[in-house]
C-alpha cells in the first residue's frame, strides 16, 4: 500500500512537468518584423508576462517579453499585444476599496489579450485585477475606466466610477444604434465584447483582413465540455482492523469489484486541462460472512457482506501527450457514503452467543479522500490507479474500522 501511494505521488509530481505543446503562431518584434514561429501554448488564465517560442521544431527555445515583442498570436486561439501605458491597479476586493473615486493609474508594460478586432478593438488584462482597454483607427490603446470605492468615507456605502460608459458613448458616437446599447453594457468581457462586435459588424470600413483575423483569434470560443463515462474496476483492500476495541489481527486483505459512473466537467481555460469530477460508485468489500478470532482466542468477530455507494467530488488535471493521448492526476473527497448491505453491525460472540454489536454507519458525509493518476486515449478509453484513503465504516469514531484500498479502474467515455 505504501509503495503504491509513493508511486502515485511520484507520478503526480512528474506529470506536472510534462511538456506543453508548441503550436503555430507568429511574433511581431519592436521593429515591426513579422515571423512565423511555434509558441508554447500554456492556455493562460491570466495574461502572461512572457512566453516561449522557437522558429521550428528543431530550433532552440527563445523567450518573448514586452521589451522585445510588439505582438504575438497563436492561430485559432489567442492574440496578445504589448501595451505601454497606464493601468488602474485599484483593488477589486471590497476589503481593500479606497475612499476616492479616481483610479489608481500606474505606468506599466504588459501583454493585453485581444478580445475583439476590427475598427474598434477590445482588449483585456487579467491578473490579480481585471481591466479592459480599447483602440480605434489610430491604434493607440486606452484604458476603459471602472472602479468601485467607498462613498463619502463610509465603508458601508459602495459607489462606482462608471467613466467607461461615457467613453463608450464617445467611441461609438457615429452609430446611433450602437449608442443605445451603452447604458446596458456592463464592465464584463461578454458585455463589452457584444457592443464592440455590434459596432464592427455594422461598420462598412471593416476589411476582409480584419474578418480573417477575427476568425483566427476571437471566434474560437472556449466552452466547458461534459464527459460521461462508465468505470468498472477492482478494489484491492488493505486488512480491516477493529481499532480501540477487542484485541484482534483484523480481517484479512481482499479484493472485490467496483463500478462507477463519472461525470466530468472540463473547464474552458488553461487548454482544458482542469476539470471537476463527480463519480457515484458502488463498491463491495465482502460478499459473504467473514469471521476472525481475537488475539487471545476468546471471542469471534463476525462481519456479514458489506457494500456501499460512495459519491466523491474532486478536481482533475490533464496533460496532453499528443492530439489523442493524455495523462491525468486527480484528487477527490468523499462527500457522501451510503451503506447498501443489510447487516447493521459487526458482531462479537463468545462460544456462539453474541454479546456485542458494533454498529456500522448507515450513511456518512465527508469521510475519506482519494488520489489517482491515469491515462486516456482518444477521449474514449482510460485506465487509472487510485489510492483511497482510510474511511471509518463504523457509526462512532471509537471504536473505528478504517477501510482503505487501491483501485484499478477502466473507463469508457459514453459521450
Amino acid at each position: 500500500m505504501k509503495k503504491t501511494l509513493s508511486g502515485l505521488i511520484f507520478f503526480s509530481i512528474a506529470s506536472f512537468y510534462a511538456q506543453v505543446k508548441f503550436e503555430k503562431g507568429y511574433i511581431i518584434d519592436q521593429n515591426n518584423t513579422k515571423k512565423e514561429v511555434l509558441i508554447k501554448n500554456k492556455g493562460w488564465v491570466s495574461n502572461p508576462d512572457s512566453f516561449v517560442f522557437k522558429t521550428d521544431e528543431n530550433s532552440a527555445e527563445d523567450k518573448g517579453t514586452t521589451s522585445t515583442i510588439k505582438e504575438f498570436g497563436i492561430y485559432n486561439d489567442a492574440k496578445y499585444v504589448t501595451y505601454n501605458g497606464e493601468i488602474d491597479y485599484s483593488s477589486d476586493d471590497i476589503s481593500s476599496f479606497s475612499y476616492t473615486k479616481e483610479p489608481k493609474l500606474v505606468k506599466s508594460s504588459v501583454f493585453l489579450k485581444e478580445l475583439v478586432t476590427g475598427n474598434k478593438k477590445l482588449y483585456i488584462y487579467k491578473g490579480h485585477i481585471t481591466r479592459y482597454f480599447y483602440s480605434e483607427s489610430d491604434a493607440i490603446i486606452h484604458p476603459l475606466i471602472y472602479k468601485k470605492y467607498f462613498f463619502n468615507g463610509n465603508s458601508s456605502q459602495v459607489a462606482t466610477n462608471d467613466q467607461y460608459l461615457d467613453q463608450l458613448k464617445t467611441i461609438f458616437s457615429d452609430n446611433s444604434d450602437v449608442q443605445t446599447l451603452v447604458n446596458r453594457t456592463q464592465y464584463t468581457a461578454s458585455s463589452l465584447t457584444k457592443i464592440f462586435k455590434a459596432y464592427n459588424s455594422k461598420n462598412s470600413d471593416s476589411s476582409t483582413t480584419n474578418q480573417i483575423n477575427d476568425q483566427n483569434f476571437t471566434e474560437n470560443k472556449k466552452q466547458a465540455k461534459f464527459n460521461l463515462a462508465i468505470r468498472p474496476g477492482i478494489n484491492f483492500y488493505a486488512p480491516l482492523k477493529l481499532e480501540d476495541s477487542y484485541s484482534n489481527p483484523g480481517f484479512s486483505s481482499t479484493s472485490n469489484f467496483r463500478v462507477g459512473l463519472e461525470a466530468e466537467l472540463v473547464l474552458p481555460f488553461n487548454k482544458n486541462k482542469w476539470s471537476i469530477i463527480l463519480e457515484p460508485t458502488y463498491s463491495q468489500y465482502t460478499n459473504k460472512k467473514t469471521t476472525i478470532r481475537t488475539e487471545d482466542n476468546l471471542y469471534n468477530i463476525t462481519m456479514d457482506s458489506y457494500s456501499s455507494i460512495n459519491i466523491p467530488v474532486g478536481i482533475r488535471y490533464s496533460m496532453f501527450l499528443n492530439d489523442k493521448s493524455k495523462i491525468f492526476v486527480n484528487a477527490a473527497i468523499n462527500i457522501f457514503n451510503i451503506k447498501t448491505s443489510s447487516p447493521s453491525s459487526i458482531d462479537v460472540d463468545y462460544d456462539g452467543k453474541v454479546f456485542d454489536n458494533i454498529a456500522l454507519a448507515s450513511n456518512q458525509s465527508f469521510r475519506g479522500s482519494s488520489l489517482g493518476a491515469g491515462f486516456t486515449y482518444n477521449n474514449k478509453f482510460s485506465i487509472e490507479a487510485r489510492f483511497n484513503n482510510r474511511t471509518n465504516i463504523l457509526y462512532k469514531d471509537l471504536p473505528h474500522a478504517d477501510l482503505k484500498s487501491v483501485s484499478l479502474i477502466l473507463g469508457y467515455n459514453i459521450f
